[in-house]
């Protein structure tokens, strides 16, 4: 038995939107480090620029421009309160901003459209899930993108579900929506697409005395996009050409999807097996909720199944296809924007297809798998909060002017980034060609008889901040050159342990 507009449904909504709010408040925390990974110091350097400069370097990158504009506007905004020393600080609250735009709209219209239960729940899905809750506060264009699209497959359910109307205003928001994703990211570029063929297919089952109106409307929509994505076309075929045969990411196989739903409901923490078994149990609740409402069964609700579940299908086909085309260029967090429709769906389902005693249990799982994925996050983020001042410190201390080897591209990057003021040069590997013109100390592919010039010559401090196993090798191969190492400190930078070396001796 149903117990659609029973209190105890709307009750247990405000409960789970209040939970995602607290939630939220504790993940604020982990923006408040000075850490950061090699992806963000594009970011970082982007937001540094000027917009003529961003537009400029980003043809050069492998992603859109709107992310960096957005971003170099909210830091600017934010370090006129703050000052410029906070600013690694102000690009992650950025990041933080998209979810409370997405908790406004579901406290307003989705609890308005589809009741206070899948607005709670919604909230506290997006919240708490697998994968989710780190890229709240990663400076990387992702919840930026997760809002953009999940405002889209709104706007898209609410143009199907009110077919009678002529929803001009639904329409150009659908379509300014759009191409600001669109130039957000380009797997986002593909999602939006996916929401374009879903609102294809739903008008073509739907009836309506609008319904030819409304596939006008969507055609002139998507003309009108893909001439505001022609003057970007040639920029995105020379970054294509740019990576073509170079990427690092492996080719998708079959295995690929059982990846994708491993990704989507795995927790990412260390506790045992509990893990696989939050997981297990998540796809079995997902499983029955899915029966439950076939068997409810109305027109509108394949109409919600397919705009919520468009984008991630098409996102994932896309990535096959361009896989099996000899451009592997899809990696498993490129599902994070998609997946705000996928837990809207989740929740639309709980509320609609479930009774009560079901809903209270299907609903366990998911509290299981959210809240095991939030202790994984503590851990990880709270250990990078605990190392990072005594790390900063390390690096702080660096005199002025020194010269700093890695051999860690990563490592290399996030140096230049920290110690503008010093040479950073990478040891017999290249980098991204990007980086040095952004950065201005970078060199890569530097050799035995560089680093020996620069020991030799005493004018400057030298260290070696050296990586994985391969260091011990390294230092002890350069001994045998006349370099003496003297080991420093061992600290965490970015998201690895790093030796740091002090280098003299003069060579014969």
């Amino acid at each position: 038995m149903s117990f659609n507009g029973d209190k105890i449904k709307s009750t247990i909504g405000v409960v789970l939107g209040l939970t995602s709010l607290f939630v939220f408040i504790y993940l604020i925390r982990f923006a408040t480090g000075n850490d950061i990974w090699y992806d963000e110091v594009f970011s970082l350097s982007f937001a540094n620029r000027s917009f003529g400069e961003i537009a400029a370097f980003t043809a050069r990158d492998v992603h859109p421009p709107f992310y960096y504009f957005y971003l170099k506007v909210i830091s600017s905004i934010l370090c006129l309160i703050s000052g410029r020393k906070y600013f690694i600080v102000v690009c992650k609250i950025a990041s933080l901003i998209p979810w409370l735009f997405l908790f406004i709209i579901s406290i307003t219209y989705i609890r308005k459209q589809f009741g206070q239960l899948t607005s709670g729940l919604f909230m506290l899905l997006i919240t708490i899930m697998p994968q989710l809750p780190s890229y709240y506060f990663e400076i990387r264009m992702y919840s930026l993108a997760l809002l953009l699209i999940t405002t889209e497959v709104l706007i898209s359910l609410h143009i199907l579900t009110n077919i009678d109307k002529k929803n001009n205003l639904s329409w150009i928001l659908f379509f300014i929506t759009g191409i600001l994703t669109a130039y957000t990211q380009y797997y986002a570029c593909i999602a939006i697409i996916g929401s374009y063929i879903a609102v294809f297919l739903s008008l073509i089952i739907q009836k309506g005395t609008e319904k030819k109106r409304h596939i006008l409307k969507l055609l002139v929509s998507a003309l009108l996009s893909v001439i505001l994505y022609l003057p970007w076309l040639p920029v995105l075929r020379a970054q294509i050409t740019n990576i073509s045969g170079k990427y690092w990411i492996q080719p998708l196989t079959l295995r690929s999807i059982a990846g994708c739903i491993k990704f989507i409901t795995l927790p990412v923490v260390y506790f045992g097996k509990m893990p696989e078994i939050s997981a297990g149990l998540l796809i079995i609740a997902l499983l029955v909720l899915t029966v439950l409402f076939i068997r409810h069964g109305k027109r509108d609700d394949l109409i919600i199944a397919i705009c919520c579940l468009m984008p991630v299908i098409i996102v994932v086909l896309s990535g096959f296809i361009l896989s099996a085309m000899g451009t592997p260029i899809f990696v498993y967090r490129y599902l994070i924007p998609t997946l705000g429709g996928v837990w809207l769906l989740v929740a639309i389902m709980a509320d609609r297809a479930a009774n009560r005693k079901a809903l209270l249990l299907l609903i366990l799982p998911m509290l299981l798998a959210g809240g095991l994925n939030i202790i994984g996050i503590r851990a990880e983020e709270g250990n990078k909060l605990a190392t990072i001042s005594h790390s900063y410190d390390v690096v702080s201390d660096i005199p002025e002017g020194s010269v700093i080897i890695t051999n860690f591209d990563h490592v290399c990057a996030v140096m230049s980034y920290y110690r503008p003021d010093c040479q950073v040069l990478l040891y017999e590997a290249e980098i991204d060609k990007l980086l040095p013109d952004m950065q201005g100390n970078i060199t890569d592919n530097v050799h035995d008889l560089d680093i020996e010039k620069l020991v030799s010559s005493q004018d400057k401090e030298v260290y070696f901040w050296g990586s994985f196993n391969s260091r011990e090798e390294i230092v002890e191969s350069w001994t045998t050159l006349g370099i003496n190492n003297e080991l420093m400190d061992n600290i965490l930078i970015e998201r690895y342990w790093i030796n740091v070396y002090k280098l003299s001796g003069a060579v014969k």
